[in-house]
């Protein structure tokens, strides 16, 4: 009977007790970057397959697919007698040329002295005007030829070289595929030893320096991504993002828009068809802070408890991304607003008509 007098006792002395409060804290004014993420996919702005003008003979094969090179750097070295013969020809031409030349002047003083007729003369200006054209002729055959092979000599350097060293000695110091710019090897046709036809491929080649990056977002997001920075993710190390100027590209099969960025690639660690992480971080726009407990959501939309003369009314708010413990809330209070910080949830959800009065 005492026990049973007591927790009547006891029981009156909490229902007197009155509640406190619910925990309350003002709205600060801020600012807030949209952050938003993102798969973009990565292609090589340059590539291309290393054929080789002419018909020739794998000799030495220096790469590997797989393998960075630079820009100038040996790929593979070949034998080519068709090489050979244009610089024979060339070089017989220019002998030619010379020896036009050479008679040329003896007419000329001949002619005035008087002892040979202005006929003759004229022969001889016709023969020089032949031999130069020839000797052109050859030289721009040669010059199609290392042009093809991405290697560059002057003219007069290399007449000089194959004066002294021949013509065969001179083809086999040029008989060299060279890396027409810096990138990563990703296929190899050709065998050591092997002879290749006329414009077969010997290699694959692709220039990763710099890279594209491709990333879809949806119209909606469309207006966030042409503003603020973007990074590229690969692995642990974040790589900025440049946009290009342009109009975005509409993906009929997806519904999205296509955005280009461009970034450069060191180590090249960004491969060609790779996917990767992207992440955007829009411009700044002004906010209000809220601490994160302080919003809670009911019917697909989001609220929050504000107090107003000591009573407690719910507010359909728009808010961003949380950072650590708070939200930035875009829409629907101002700064300096009283926002209930615990216990908001159970305030939504119950029915507490002398508390709180709903407006959906």
């Amino acid at each position: 009977m005492k026990r049973m007098v007591s927790m009547l006792v006891m029981g009156l002395w909490v229902a007197a007790v009155p509640a406190a409060p619910p925990a309350s804290a003002p709205a600060t004014a801020g600012s807030w970057r949209p952050a938003e993420e993102a798969f973009g996919r990565v292609s090589a702005p340059w590539q291309a397959v290393l054929r080789l003008p002419f018909a020739a003979r794998i000799t030495a094969l220096k790469v590997e697919p797989g393998m960075r090179v630079k820009a100038g750097e040996e790929l593979a070295r070949f034998d080519a007698p068709l090489l050979r013969r244009y610089l024979a020809d060339w070089q017989q031409a220019r002998h030619a040329e010379a020896v036009a030349r050479e008679r040329l002047h003896l007419l000329q003083k001949g002619e005035k002295s008087h002892i040979l007729p202005l006929r003759d003369l004229v022969q001889g200006e016709q023969a020089l005007v032949e031999a130069q054209g020839k000797s052109r002729l050859a030289w721009e055959a040669v010059a199609a030829d290392l042009d093809n092979l991405h290697l560059k000599a002057a003219a007069e350097p290399l007449a000089q070289r194959l004066d002294k060293e021949g013509a065969a000695a001179v083809a086999r110091a040029l008989g060299r595929l060279q890396a027409p710019f810096a990138g990563v090897v990703t296929k190899r046709q050709a065998a050591l030893g092997e002879q290749l036809a006329a414009g077969e491929a010997v290699l694959e080649l692709e220039a990763l320096d710099s890279v594209y990056v491709d990333v879809e977002v949806a119209a909606a997001s469309l207006p966030r991504w042409r503003k603020g920075e973007s990074w590229g993710r690969a692995g642990e190390e974040r790589i900025p993002l440049r946009p290009l100027d342009g109009v975005p590209l509409y993906d009929a099969a997806t519904g999205l828009w296509r955005l280009r960025f461009q970034s450069d690639n060191p180590g090249l660690v960004l491969r060609e068809g790779a996917w990767i992480e992207v992440e955007h971080l829009g411009a700044a726009r002004a906010v209000v802070w809220v601490p994160a407990s302080a919003v809670v959501a009911r019917n697909g939309k989001s609220w929050c408890i504000v107090r107003k003369a000591g009573r407690f009314q719910p507010v359909e708010v728009r808010v961003g991304r949380a950072q650590g413990d708070r939200l930035p809330v875009l829409s629907g209070i101002a700064a300096g607003t009283e926002v209930v910080t615990q216990g908001a949830y159970e305030l939504l959800y119950r029915d507490l008509k002398e508390l709180i009065r709903f407006v959906d």
